[in-house]
């Protein structure tokens, strides 16, 4: 055995031990054995605070990506001397968290944080802190990177918050160390069962937005990362009366891409991917039903979307682009919008069934065979039929007889 080798077991012992000793509610780890295997999903989401003490601490600095940690050179955040000051972070769904790790500040003040807690949860009221506890941050050195094990808890909101005293809170980077929460099938609307095993997906059945709620949206789990260089999305989709409305169809968003389909307005349909645009003048949805096609293909950029087996005038669009994987799926909301206002407006209200996504362009008979139902090749990053997804708010799982 190496000494490296040997001296890496000592760490990973003396991690246990610690664990151990807290009881299995405080992990602390130096920033050179931080857990490896679950990315930081955090950088990018929807930061907030209790208070902003001044411009220089704004709560995204927390999830900027970077390490250095003086707040007099802006690297951090700073809340006023709250009773009980909070800070939170919107994962925008739901993922199991292995770790918590949190880059203290390094130019004064390190006390500051001890006794500060570390909440995961599904509750945004309150800043998040009426959710379970992850760990207690018992001590930080200046300047210092902790991990903090948190067992795979599940939630959309982490949260430090210091409990019972007047304090500052000051961040200089969080870490949430995740994967997503998806594995979730409804058992005809019913109950929640959790068996990726016997998956039915939504064969025979359709989700059903039934308001504007802020909280109800669906997250999708695709069956193979994107990295996509060409694709054919297709869903069904029945709406009320939209005027002239721009209303979100699919939302996929990571932290360095985006792929957004919208209703523009009445007869105007867009698609939104890598930082540009192209809408297309098509018939619009209708309340007695819609089956929506849309293809790309980066070679030579041609785009075009069906409405009811029927294409479009192509057109080329986002020549040499490629779709890149890592980020979530969703119907419901716009996840590229952060405004509240704007994301209201945009969210869908009506029903969506009959998802598929390919990783290529289908043929037009092949499209003719999905809008009509005949045979036709199955999808292979999204099929309903075997869809794994996780309902979050108001959404309803009906027949679609």
């Amino acid at each position: 055995m190496t000494s490296k080798a040997a001296l890496l077991i000592i760490i990973a012992l003396h991690w246990l031990i610690t664990y151990k000793r807290s009881g299995g509610d405080v992990a602390l780890a130096e920033a050179s054995v931080i857990p490896v295997g679950d990315p930081n999903i955090a950088v990018g989401k929807i930061s907030s605070q209790s208070s902003t003490y001044e411009e220089k601490g704004i709560s995204i600095k927390a999830i900027d990506g970077s390490l250095a940690n003086s707040y007099v050179n802006g690297d951090c955040t700073l809340t006023k001397k709250d009773f009980e000051p909070w800070w939170m972070v919107d994962l925008i769904s739901a993922f199991q968290v292995s770790a918590v790790v949190i880059t203290n500040r390094g130019d004064c003040c390190e006390s500051r944080i001890t006794g500060a807690e570390i909440l995961i949860g599904d509750l945004p009221e309150k800043g998040g802190t009426m959710n379970p506890r992850c760990a207690i941050i018992t001590n930080m050195g200046r300047g210092q990177t902790m991990s903090f094990n948190c067992a795979g808890m599940q939630g959309q909101y982490v949260t430090i918050t210091i409990p019972g005293r007047n304090e500052f809170l000051s961040l200089c980077e969080v870490q949430v160390l995740a994967h997503p929460w998806l594995h979730i099938v409804h058992d005809g609307g019913r109950s929640p069962v959790r068996d990726s095993e016997t998956d039915l997906g939504l064969q025979g059945r359709a989700l059903s937005f039934l308001n504007q709620s802020k909280s109800s949206f669906v997250v999708i789990s695709p069956m193979q990362p994107f990295n996509l260089m060409e694709f054919t999305l297709c869903m069904r989709i029945v709406v009320g009366d939209l005027g002239e409305r721009k209303v979100i169809l699919f939302s996929y968003h990571s932290q360095n891409d985006e792929l957004r389909i919208f209703r523009e307005a009445k007869g105007l349909f867009g698609l939104h991917m890598g930082g540009q645009s192209v809408v297309f003048a098509l018939p619009d949805l209708s309340t007695l039903g819609s089956h929506v096609c849309v293809a790309w293909a980066s070679e030579l950029g041609l785009t075009a979307f069906w409405m009811n087996g029927k294409r479009s005038i192509r057109k080329i669009y986002n020549v040499g682009h490629v779709l890149q994987s890592g980020g979530t799926a969703m119907l419901g909301q716009d996840q590229g919008v952060k405004s509240m206002a704007e994301q209201e407006e945009r969210r869908f209200v009506g029903e969506i069934t009959d998802l598929y996504m390919w990783d290529y362009v289908l043929k037009s008979h092949d499209v003719q065979n999905v809008f009509q139902v005949h045979q036709f090749p199955r999808g292979n990053i999204f099929d309903w039929n075997i869809l794994s997804y996780k309902i979050t708010g108001s959404v309803k799982v009906l027949s679609k007889d």
